[in-house]
């Protein structure tokens, strides 16, 4: 053991990513035993995953049917888990999609909104022409009948100066 320390020390001076974990030993050369219900001794295995590197844990040798089984329900477990992500996607792309939505509707609220404020002008307008129609009529009438009397009255001066001063040549 002191002789593995000594090389390990002198290997990480070589190798600075060295395992400061004993890797050599094989899964059965531990102390104490520890044994499985079927009195059998466990193998003691390392942790390499990213959870939990370097953790001893033991394995006792499982059946064919527990292995098949396992192995499915790794599949299963990577299955869903695809699906998961999947979903997660299409959760995503809904939630866009839903604000898309939203601020469609308010875009719409807001031309609406604009479209009875312009009626409500155009409703004013049109009856603002319709007044003003209306007094352009009564203005022309007058002015007509102004004019009908400014020429009606000045005919009858005319047609009594013209008597004065016909001579008849014409």
């Amino acid at each position: 053991m002191a002789s593995y320390h000594s090389e390990a020390s002198s290997a990480s001076s070589r190798r600075t990513s060295a395992s400061p974990i004993p890797h050599r030993m094989g899964p059965m050369e531990y102390q104490p035993t520890v044994l499985c219900r079927c009195r059998a001794k466990a193998a003691r295995w390392i942790s390499w995953s990213r959870d939990n590197p370097g953790r001893r844990y033991y394995k006792w040798p499982t059946s064919s049917f527990i292995r098949d089984l396992l192995n499915d329900l790794r599949d299963a477990v990577w299955s869903l888990r695809r699906e998961k992500d999947e979903l997660f996607v299409a959760v995503r792309e809904g939630q866009a999609m839903a604000r898309d939505v939203d601020t469609a509707r308010r875009e719409l609220a807001a031309l609406k909104k604009h479209v009875v404020e312009t009626d409500a002008k155009l409703v004013l307008l049109k009856e603002q022409n319709r007044r003003l129609e209306k007094d352009r009529c009564v203005l022309f009438f007058c002015f007509t009948g102004n004019l009908w009397s400014v020429c009606h009255g000045l005919g009858d001066e005319l047609s009594s100066i013209s008597e004065c001063y016909y001579d008849g040549r014409y």
